[in-house]
């Protein structure tokens, strides 16, 4: 749980192995060079109307599993046609290629380039077969106060991560120096914060009987015919030897719920308490546990006496059901209909214009839970933060840091920033909607809270600038001023840390530093002055430009003997002028700056770079050092009273500028290209006549030939949340 984004890994997962399939030959709703997002109706977003009965009848049809989640779960996460992405995968050129070289052993671990020195002998076939078809889990109501209930424990694991590191500090000067006693301190202090955290865990868990109407984890997995057949007879012949761990703590035997029949696992949870408490009295020996603690791990243990766990599983025809429960007679069921179940939740907002598509994936979390887990993260991130001060304080002592007030102070503008930004996106909380389905490739749709890093609400004013069929990285977008604002403020805090402290380690003596590195750290010393100047001037820079840019980048230069003949790169990045006059501040700051780093470099034989020249095409003046691997590597600035660019070449970057200054277009406020086919075209142009790049161009076609590229966009909802659409474009076959 390293960051708010953590609960949207299995779906980008998902869109990773699923990259590999294709469905050329299907025909695409969307028009050529664009992709249909597959926004959900706006009446289907209003959380207070209901989804109309032929829609969730739709869902239905198409999501099979999800139907027999019921409403009120408060995650389900889901991947369907598991076979069909294997053999997707299977299929790639890349996966061939590396079980061909894997199959002979190759001792140089190179890669066969099929059709011209793959190897003789046939390879081993890379086979894997999977018996469940698709499958889906589901998280119950019951763990979004139990996320709100953990806040506390998450601090204090945070917090006793940094402790440990302390004491892992600690015991190292320790053994350095040989002192026993203060090592076998230490290690009792790091052995008692985990064990304070592991009681804290035990007193979190309740399992009593629930009175809520689901089972906290529910999963159906829909199986071939052979795994039906296999687990019905191993469901029926179940049994625990006696010799097992488990017999005497589990009995199995068979109960019809709700009308569902199952095979159920019922825990006798006061035998585990006697089996616990014998653990715990061994362990009270080897640990000093204190009387709190004692009292609370007892507390934990005598709830066991009145608590219940129960799995049930059984069979709705091909699909495999099992539960998790402390009270099945109530929650072992599954939605009545699929109007009882999740995909008649008004949230639960799945590309709905996509019906004709095979579904691939699903990722659902309700309010509740996306703002609990957003509140984990945050009680997690402010035990760190809080318990890095200790470290910071220690490794300071030890490294001879001569003041760290600033350094501190700056921790602490870190922590007030970062914890600023979860409690404004647990503020901005909703529900969340990943879906992932095939069309010419894999798209992914991410219905996700106003994250604020991008401004989704209208278009970039840059947006006229287009990617054409020969674009390799194209973007247009519009940052949140905000953002970058704390961008800097972390990136300042960052950097006072690291120089303060690094300055302390580099002059200890002690320590063992490279000679030339410290050699280099004076300089820095001198440099300080004029490295912040730059980066006034970076935010000077800053303040002159508004939140619209775009970037564009191609393969279109002539070829350059610098690159092994491989067509130079053009690129432009650019944004719209609010204050030209700032931007001729910054620039006079960075010329200011470069005379001192000239001196320094050239060790005062050169006081300054030869300036800029200029020149001026209409209302646009171009700075130019002429660089001299030549024009077509020579990076330009090019600004006028409303624009500013950074290109290379200059007239590419002209090209840019006169194209932005149209009016924009009706898409969406953020997008993303990355084209591969240009690139692997000039790679291919520049080995016709260079041998030596020959194999690793032809390689890296075999590798990347399954795909084309990547489109992604970002709009905004109807119901104000952010969404983002990812087409991984799969090549034709």
């Amino acid at each position: 749980m390293k960051t708010h984004y953590f609960y949207s890994i299995p779906c980008f997962a998902l869109t990773c192995a699923l990259a590999a399939c294709s469905d050329d030959n299907k025909s695409s709703s969307a028009k050529d060079g664009q992709d249909a997002a597959g926004l959900t109706p706006a009446s289907a977003l209003d959380p207070s109307a209901p989804v109309a009965s032929d829609l969730v009848a739709k869902r239905a049809e198409r999501l099979g599993l999800a139907a027999l989640f019921p409403k009120d779960m408060g995650m389900v996460a889901g991947v369907y046609d598991i076979p069909g992405i294997i053999k997707g995968v299977q299929s790639l050129n890349m996966v061939k290629t590396w079980c061909s070289c894997s199959a002979v052993g190759n001792a140089d671990e190179s890669i066969a380039i099929p059709g011209e020195d793959a190897p003789k002998p046939a390879p081993a076939k890379c086979s894997i077969n999977s018996p469940v078809i698709d499958a889906m889990i589901g998280l119950g109501p019951e763990w979004a106060p139990w996320l709100d209930g953990a806040q506390d424990a998450f601090t204090n694991m945070g917090l006793n991560q940094m402790k440990s590191v302390v004491s892992s500090l600690k015991l190292y000067q320790a053994a350095t120096n040989g002192n026993k006693d203060a090592n076998d301190a230490e290690m009792s202090e790091m052995v008692n914060g985990y064990v304070g955290m592991l009681v804290q865990w035990a007193s979190l868990v309740d399992l009593r009987p629930s009175q809520a109407p689901t089972a906290p984890v529910m999963v159906a997995a829909k199986l071939t015919p052979e795994a039906v057949a296999q687990v019905k007879a191993t469901l029926k012949d179940a049994n625990l030897p006696e010799d097992m761990e488990l017999h005497g703590l589990v009995s199995l035997y068979d109960k019809t719920y709700n009308g569902l029949a199952c095979k159920v696992a019922e825990v006798d949870c006061k035998k585990v308490r006697v089996k616990l408490e014998e653990k715990l009295n061994e362990a009270k020996g080897n640990f000093n546990i204190s009387q709190e603690d004692m009292d609370r791990l007892q507390a934990a243990l005598k709830r066991l006496d009145e608590s219940k766990l129960y799995v049930a599983v059984g069979f709705v025809d091909d699909t495999l059901v099992g539960f998790v429960t402390t009270n099945p007679e109530k929650q072992v069921h599954l939605a009545a209909s699929p109007q009882d179940s999740v995909l008649a939740r008004p949230d639960f907002s799945m590309a709905d214009a996509q019906f004709q598509h095979p579904a691939y994936g699903l990722l659902f979390a309700d309010k509740a839970s996306v703002k609990g887990l957003i509140n984990l993260d945050m009680a997690y991130y402010q035990g760190v933060l809080t318990g890095l001060k200790g470290v910071m304080q220690m490794l300071g002592t030890d490294w001879k840091v001569a003041d760290m007030a600033p350094s501190l102070s700056a921790l602490d503008s870190i922590k007030g920033n970062v914890l600023g930004l979860y409690e404004k996106l647990a503020g901005n909380a909703t529900s969340i909607s990943y879906y992932a389905w095939q069309d010419q490739g894999v798209h992914v749709e991410a219905r996700i809270y106003p994250l604020d890093i991008y401004d989704l609400n209208a278009p970039s004013s840059m947006n006229s600038v287009r990617p054409g069929a020969n674009t390799v990285l194209y973007s247009s977008f519009r940052v949140n001023p905000q953002i970058i604002d704390m961008g800097c403020s972390l990136y300042e805090d960052v950097a006072q840390i690291v120089w303060d402290y690094g300055n302390a380690y580099i002059s200890n003596p002690k320590n063992d530093v490279n000679d030339q590195v410290r050699m280099v750290a004076p300089m820095l010393q001198m440099a300080r002055p004029t490295i912040e100047e730059l980066w006034k001037a970076y935010k000077t820079a800053l303040s002159g430009i508004t939140d619209s840019g775009v970037f564009v980048m191609d393969m279109q230069g002539a070829p350059s003997p610098m690159l092994q003949n491989v067509p130079a790169p053009r690129f432009s990045l650019a944004y719209e002028v609010k204050n030209r006059a700032a931007l001729g501040e910054a620039w006079q700051k960075v010329s200011d700056a470069a005379k001192t780093i000239v001196t320094l470099a050239s060790q005062g034989k050169m006081a300054e770079l030869p300036a800029a020249k200029s020149s001026v095409d209409g209302d646009v003046t171009t700075y130019d050092y002429e660089c001299p691997l030549g024009a077509d590597l020579n990076p330009v600035v090019s600004v006028s009273d409303s624009r500013w660019a950074l290109s290379m070449p200059k007239a590419f970057g002209l090209e840019v500028l006169k194209e932005s200054m149209k009016a924009p277009g009706q898409v969406a406020p953020l997008e993303f290209q990355f084209n591969l086919v240009p690139v692997r075209d000039a790679l291919k142009s520049a080995a016709d006549s260079n041998k030596d790049i020959q194999k690793a161009v032809k390689t890296l076609d075999v590798i990347t030939s399954d795909v084309t590229g990547v489109h992604a966009t970002g709009s905004k909802a109807a119901d104000g949340r952010d969404v983002y659409h990812l087409h991984v474009i799969s090549a034709a076959k």
